[in-house]
């Protein structure tokens, strides 16, 4: 009886605990929001975060990026957008610190009745989520 007692104590703290889903909120170098959320698996599920990327004529575009399943390991992203936008979203996480750090890097083409008026560039923002 002792002995079956042993096994069973070992095998609970032997067992890994379950994972939580989780959000992760921070903010970028340019001091806008950065989240990414993760399921019970610790796979990124959503990410997303705000910016703003210098044009030319002293101009500024702003602007929001969300990221949705499926995105691989490395969280990046890339392609076209909508609004003309290419972006690459990247990061990972620091398991000893619990925290994600990644960057963050746009180009947006600016048209007007199919004519390109303006392109803006940002070449690269970090961002920490914890």
């Amino acid at each position: 009886m002792k002995r079956l007692l042993v096994v069973t104590a070992l095998l609970i703290v032997a067992t890994p605990a379950v994972a939580e889903a989780k959000t992760y909120k921070g903010k970028t170098s340019q001091k806008y929001f950065v989240e990414v959320k993760t399921g019970t698996d610790g796979v990124v599920k959503t990410a997303g975060l705000a910016w703003r990327a210098p044009c030319g004529q002293g101009r500024v575009y702003g602007g929001t990026t969300g990221f949705r399943a499926p995105i691989d390991v490395a969280i990046q992203d890339s392609g076209t957008y909508r609004k003309r936008t290419k972006g690459t979203f990247a990061g990972r996480r620091d398991p000893a610190s619990d925290r994600w750090t990644g960057t963050w890097a746009v180009k947006v083409m600016v048209t007007r009745k199919g004519k390109v008026v303006d392109r803006c560039t940002l070449k690269r923002v970090t961002w920490t989520a914890r």
